[in-house]
């Protein structure tokens, strides 16, 4: 037998069985579905060979070998009751029929074990109703009992009235009553054998149902607790993931914090912003700062940035609300683009230049004010732990950019403050000078006013003496 035709075989045993049908059940209607199709199989060897007999009725097997096939039909369609009642009655039912068939067509070829023997096998059926049906289905099982032993044991009744009996026949035999003794006791006894053996088989299926039912609650139980074990599994490795991304982010604040209290100011930028891109192994980034211009007019001016080419109107500087920098500075808030503008921006690497896949625009701000705006582009989608390493590096960032303009103006402050001192010493010496100066014009005034008084009372006293 092929593997394909044990598929095939298979296939027709299950027919009428479901997934969720109680085990006991299943089993007898696969047991069915086998049995129609033996009985159907030695139906069709009988029938060849009755073929090559003379005055053979073959009627009788085309109508048996018609109901045996229909066995797995009725399973299929969900009758799975009057399947296993067909099995269970078909056997002594077709034995019956054909038996007085083969009486009506050839009764000279009768002999008085021709006549009893199909009684013995009929009584022999009675056992196939106990195999066909479980203990709740009692109904099914009396039903098949009593039409099997009807059969039986009124096999000469029913031939009689058909005038086939076999004293009609011809056949003689002074012992025949005996027959119909032992056909009664063999009744008696293949009943009480199938009684026991089903009994003995309902305890078993009840044993092994319990052991099932056992074995499907330790399986439930044991998939709750993998189940359990998978959840708890799930909840380390999703701590163990977290805390992977906490440390992450925080070696990322520490390292790039060292750069900015480390780095000298001309490339502080720079190197903060190429440490960041390769940390958070992004491609591409621009940092933009807000600077205030003579004209007290704000932009934003590019400070730093690393791999940064655009296509278009590649800008040093960006005004507040111009563009995706201008509209994060107004706003305050973080923009993150899972679909990129083709004309907005490309990465260019030895293997050519793409669009990203992401964009994230960070404003840099903190509890002061927004302080400029950190745009990168990458070709792989960022997660939380990226925006939550941005965020806090965004503080930092802004806190140092707020201090470093503070010292600047505070070095811008102290400078004037110096030229106005040294402006002041010097205007303080020439006025000091200015002040000897005056001093010196005052004393000779004085003395020059001196001699003016001392010669006219010189020439006041001469014209006393003139006059006198």
């Amino acid at each position: 037998m092929t593997m394909e035709e044990k598929s095939l075989w298979k296939k027709v045993s299950c027919l009428g069985v479901k997934l969720d049908m109680d085990f006991r059940l299943s089993r007898r209607i696969i047991l069915s579905n086998r049995f129609g199709m033996l009985i159907a199989f030695l139906t069709s060897c009988f029938m060849i060979v009755f073929l090559f007999r003379e005055n053979s009725a073959v009627l009788p097997f085309l109508g048996m070998l018609v109901v045996a096939l229909s066995i797995p039909f009725f399973n299929a369609l969900d009758m799975i009751h009057t399947s296993r009642l067909i099995v269970s009655i078909i056997p002594a039912l077709g034995i019956f029929i054909l038996n007085i068939s083969q009486k009506f067509d050839g009764a000279e070829g009768i002999d008085i074990l021709h006549y009893a023997t199909p009684r013995m096998i009929i009584i022999g059926s009675v056992v196939l109703p106990f195999t066909m049906f479980t203990a709740a289905e009692k109904l099914y099982v009396w039903f098949s009992v009593v039409f099997i032993v009807s059969l039986g044991v009124g096999y000469d009744w029913i031939h009689e009235a058909m005038d086939i009996d076999y004293v009609s026949l011809g056949l003689k035999n002074d012992h025949y009553a005996i027959i119909f003794e032992d056909s009664l006791v063999m009744t008696i006894m293949t009943l009480a054998a199938a009684g026991f053996m089903f009994g003995m088989g309902n305890q078993y299926d009840l044993k092994v149902k319990k052991m099932l039912d056992e074995a499907l609650a330790q399986t439930d139980s044991l998939k709750k607790n993998e189940e359990s074990l998978r959840k708890t599994l799930s909840e380390l490795e999703e701590a163990r993931t977290k805390d992977d991304q906490r440390n992450w982010v925080a070696k990322g604040v520490a390292e790039l914090s060292v750069i900015l209290q480390s780095e000298k100011s001309e490339t502080v930028f720079d190197t903060w912003l190429s440490a960041l891109v390769k940390f958070m192994k992004v491609n591409q980034g621009g940092l933009f700062i807000a600077e205030e211009k003579d004209d007290k007019v704000v932009e934003l001016k590019q400070v730093a940035s690393y791999a940064y080419e655009r296509k278009k109107y590649l800008q040093r500087a960006v005004k507040p609300g111009e563009g995706l920098l201008g509209q994060v500075f107004i706003e305050g808030h973080k923009m993150y683009l899972k679909k990129v503008p083709n004309d907005y921006v490309h990465i260019t690497s030895g293997l050519g230049d793409a669009a990203p896949r992401v964009l994230v625009v960070m404003p840099i701000k903190n509890a002061g004010g927004i302080e400029g705006v950190l745009e990168l582009a990458s070709f792989h989608p960022m997660e939380e732990h990226h925006f939550e390493l941005l965020e806090t590096l965004s503080e930092s960032l802004a806190t140092f950019i707020s201090n470093s303009k503070i010292n600047e103006r505070t070095r811008k402050l102290l400078q004037q403050a110096q030229t106005m001192s040294e402006e002041l010493r010097s205007n303080e010496e020439e006025m000091r000078q200015n002040l000897e100066e005056l001093t010196a014009t005052q004393e000779a005034v004085a003395r020059k006013e001196r001699e003016y008084l001392d010669r006219i009372a010189q020439l006041e006293e001469e014209l006393a003496l003139v006059k006198s």
